[in-house]
């Protein structure tokens, strides 16, 4: 038997859904990958010997079940089975089929229903948030099933005490209550990535929003983070994967 990831090493939502979904963000420890990538990384795209990736994705609980995206931070959602894996998003009705998205500051958002009909995984960054991803997903994936019904978890991610922005991206996020906050420099911004997806699950009718409140940046023992990273010298860093399945 290969390497199994300890349950206690994984972040799972707090939410309340039906017990045939399960769901999970990765954290840093109980991989074998070396540094800085060190230990659980399961991204093949930032440096890591593939052979260490490889070991590291075969330890997730039904590592055979997931779908892997290739993420451009686009606002493309793929319906599961597909063999796309170009798309920030992925949703589906059928069992046993794991959406996914990677992560390493950004937000993963989780989605289900009450009745755990659908699941859905998106990816977004402040790209992903500024091109809407969420609400077009939302519309895809949950069609015909009422908004108010929907469930939604917002996972770890960098949080405004350390993403600094310039002012002028900032700024897009205007008609967004509390997006950002000026410091010293008046051409650099504390963008809020929570809080704006929060509010645009809101907007779209979703009332049942949890949030993970950790910070990626400030939480090195436990998630990945690319500023951090970059801050300390590294060209990049491993990666988390939030998934989300429905069990059949």
């Amino acid at each position: 038997m290969g390497l199994m990831i300890d349950y206690r090493l994984l972040t799972q939502p707090n939410w309340n859904v039906p017990d045939h979904i399960v769901a999970f963000t990765t954290q840093v420890s109980g991989g074998v990958s070396g540094k800085p990538y060190h230990s659980l990384n399961v991204g093949d795209h930032v440096g890591d010997r593939h052979n260490d990736v490889e070991v590291n994705r075969g330890s997730l609980p039904f590592s055979s079940n997931i779908h892997w995206l290739n993420q451009t931070h686009s606002d493309v959602a793929v319906q599961l089975p597909s063999g796309n894996k170009d798309a920030d998003a992925a949703y589906t009705a059928s069992s046993n089929l794991a959406c996914s998205v990677m992560t390493a500051d950004c937000l993963p958002i989780l989605l289900t229903d009450t009745e755990g009909q659908v699941v859905c995984a998106i990816h977004a960054g402040w790209k992903g948030l500024l091109v809407d991803i969420i609400r077009k997903t939302v519309d895809k994936a949950f069609s015909g099933i009422p908004r108010n019904t929907i469930i939604a978890w917002v996972g770890p991610s960098i949080r405004q005490c350390h993403y600094e922005v310039d002012s002028a991206m900032a700024i897009q996020f205007d008609h967004y209550s509390d997006a950002y906050v000026y410091r010293e420099n008046p051409k650099k911004a504390m963008l809020n990535l929570s809080s704006i997806a929060c509010q645009q699950l809101s907007s779209i009718g979703i009332k049942s929003i949890s949030e993970n409140a950790e910070c990626t940046y400030c939480e090195s023992d436990k998630y990945f983070s690319f500023r951090r990273a970059s801050h300390q010298g590294f060209d990049n860093c491993g990666r988390m994967i939030s998934m989300i399945m429905k069990r059949k």
